[in-house]
């Protein structure tokens, strides 16, 4: 891959001259006075900073066209428009710096301020009054430098407000926001630059929403990008997300996904050992190999890094759930139910406290729960399977044997064993009661 902004030196370009001229390796260790291994290592860095293989190729790179070509931008510009205007009404520029603050943990986006900060925006935020309604501000997010709404809520703002909480809130709703645009774009068009965003955001609202029609073409872009020698931390950590759900979905070779995980794992370890990223990925690696309990603490401390990160705190709860940690998945839940306005919350938080239900032996209540469930992802492999559950225990079997039915019409191929892999780390008592209780599932 080219080394974007990086350019020839005065004796790499002596070389690539002599090249041009079709000396050979030998006559320009002559004519420069130099040995036969500074040559080779000169056109090794000539073929890499130009992004070429051989000496055919660079001879032909035209290098004053080069340098008219601006680098690529790899960032993510968000740019906070007009944000002085606040200053007459403290209590809005609290929020505003509170948003700001809940954005930057993210540690994915340059956040700027000021007057210029609009000219390389990808997105734009601005917090403005509302007329003749006192303590009420628009929050509108625009896309790129134009006047293209993505977003817009007005807000109460008080004094009193607890601003780090709403600022979280806020920042959540423009973090998922910007996911789902950029997907969309990229559905569009595959070809815009950074590339690796709008990549990332198509993957990870595919493999969230369990899409397997798509996980081919998720790895086939992300493979290479993360291969790339300055590839943002967030595409290993997208593509080790993506492997570990089609194991869970038994859509690939457990075995060989667990390996890819464990490399990408630990070279993200090695080079950003305190991104929550890179321990994101060694969670998920430990949990792929059945040691879940070896996840937890990574967990913990993504979410004192990262407290609004709903994938690692919706994993937490059930590594909880799974080690019979009722009232600790319970305080996750509620803590995390705080972040999310409206009924986004309650939808995402349903497969955890239905597993809660399910322990508790309330399965009328978690019944209801995974119904809700199902009505979005009717695919959900752990949502089916606690609905068959539910209904064996409660005697519904004929209601049982209709959602088996359904179960593996979407996934013909499943096995007892898969279940088993799914489950494995946790706790025996809690692993039986769940696969005692779907034993007529596998009985075909």
């Amino acid at each position: 891959m080219a080394e974007p902004g990086k350019c020839l030196t005065s004796r790499q370009k002596e070389i690539l001259s002599l090249l041009r001229r079709g000396l050979t390796n030998v006559e320009i260790c002559r004519a420069l006075n130099i040995s036969a291994n500074t040559v080779k290592v000169h056109l090794a860095n000539i073929y890499k900073i130009l992004d070429v293989t051989n000496r055919t190729e660079a001879v032909s790179v035209d290098l004053e066209e080069r340098r008219k070509k601006p680098a690529v931008d790899e960032e993510i510009h968000i740019a906070f428009i007009d944000g002085k205007a606040l200053d007459v009404f403290p209590p809005a520029k609290e929020l505003y710096l509170s948003i700001i603050q809940a954005l930057n943990r993210y540690r994915l986006f340059s956040i700027n301020e000021g007057e210029d900060a609009s000219s390389a925006a990808t997105y734009q935020v601005k917090i403005s009054p509302v007329l003749n309604k006192e303590n009420t501000f628009f929050v509108t997010l625009y896309k790129g430098k134009t006047a293209d709404i993505l977003w817009s809520e007005s807000l109460q703002v008080n004094a009193n407000d607890d601003f780090g909480l709403v600022g979280t809130q806020v920042a959540m709703q423009i973090f998922r926001l910007l996911f789902h645009s950029a997907a969309q774009t990229y559905e569009q068009n595959k070809e815009l630059a950074p590339r690796w965003w709008y990549a990332t955001s198509f993957a990870n609202v595919k493999i969230d929403n369990i899409c397997r029609d798509s996980f081919d073409e998720i790895v086939n872009e992300l493979e290479p990008l993360a291969k790339a020698e300055k590839s943002p931390i967030f595409v290993p950590y997208t593509l080790v997300w993506a492997y570990y759900v089609a194991i869970t979905e038994s859509w690939v070779n457990a075995k060989e996904y667990v390996a890819k995980i464990e490399s990408l794992a630990c070279a993200a370890m090695r080079n950003n050992p305190y991104s929550v990223y890179a321990q994101f990925m060694m969670a998920v690696y430990n949990m792929a190999i059945g040691n879940k309990n070896g996840a937890v603490p990574y967990l913990r401390q993504i979410l004192a890094d990262l407290p609004q990160c709903v994938r690692s705190r919706r994993i937490l709860v059930q590594l909880c759930m799974f080690a019979g940690q009722m009232d600790e998945a319970l305080r996750l839940l509620n803590e995390g139910s705080r972040f999310i306005k409206g009924p986004e919350g309650v939808l995402l938080h349903s497969t955890p406290r239905a597993f809660i239900f399910f322990l508790q032996g309330k399965f009328a209540e978690c019944e209801e729960t995974l119904n809700q469930v199902l009505m979005f992802h009717p695919e959900s492999t752990l949502a089916r399977l606690m609905l068959i559950a539910c209904n064996n225990k409660r005697g519904n079997f004929k209601e049982s044997e209709k959602h088996i039915r359904v179960f593996f019409e979407y996934h013909p191929n499943f096995q007892k064993s898969d279940l088993e892999h799914i489950l494995k780390g946790i706790p025996s008592p809690t692993k039986d009661a769940l696969l005692g209780s779907v034993s007529n599932v596998f009985l075909s």
